[in-house]
């Protein structure tokens, strides 16, 4: 800022005064152009920051929706496994070589989990956009992202706490070497329909709180994309 000097000292103080609010107003009005850009700056991080995390989030929910109807198509065939080995146990008819044959044809062992990304966010974290971000706007995606980290922790918990893939593992190679029992079948088919339970059961409120956070209705997508089976 520049500030032309008086062509000459004052000679009263109404010179003085004149000469001193000239100076006040000239800083000030810098001041308040700076400030002005600052604010337009900021407000323009803030919507690309809210436009970039919608985006992700938006591929989020996809994912899970996606991975819901694929366990889904899983549990399906499981119910059906199961309630066919269940039916030839109570008939006496579940031998060994009939288990076999069976398993190989029916069983396929897999759990959908969606890869959800947070790369905006992390990115938006560390040039502390987010601070720029209005208040609501700011919670409605910490909330999505706290509900993804919270679905990923508990849909871990879930395979370690039931050990279906375990009891699966034990039921396929008995039933590959010919000493298949139908009863731990019946069980290790039990325990994975419970993880599947579980994992759909978390997928859907983790959906619910993408599309909450999005605005949108927490309905399955007809799309599909490429999920991570485990």
């Amino acid at each position: 800022m520049h500030v032309e000097p008086p062509g000459h000292a004052p000679t009263n103080f109404k010179e003085l005064g004149v000469h001193y609010v000239m100076i006040v107003l000239g800083i000030l009005t810098a001041l308040g152009l700076e400030a002005g850009f600052e604010a337009l700056h900021h407000r323009k991080l803030a919507r690309q920051t809210i436009e970039q995390v919608d985006s992700e989030l938006q591929a989020n929910l996809t994912e899970v929706r996606s991975t819901i109807m694929q366990n889904r198509t899983v549990m399906e065939g499981v119910n059906a496994l199961y309630g066919e080995v269940k039916k030839l146990a109570e008939q006496g008819q579940a031998k060994p070589a009939t288990l076999k044959t069976l398993l190989s044809e029916r069983l396929h062992i897999s759990v959908f989990t969606p890869g959800l990304r947070r790369d905006a966010w992390d990115t938006a974290l560390a040039d502390q956009a987010l601070v720029h971000l209005p208040h609501a706007d700011l919670r409605r995606l910490s909330e999505a992202y706290t509900a993804q980290r919270d679905s990923q922790q508990v849909i871990q918990s879930s395979f370690s706490a039931i050990g279906s893939f375990t009891r699966l593992t034990d039921a396929l190679v008995d039933a590959e070497f010919g000493r298949g029992d139908p009863v731990d079948l019946i069980k290790a088919l039990h325990a994975y329909r419970l993880t599947l339970n579980v994992v759909i059961g978390v997928e859907k409120g983790l959906e619910k709180q993408l599309a909450q956070s999005l605005g949108e209705a927490a309905v399955p997508a007809p799309a599909a994309s490429a999920a991570s089976a485990h």
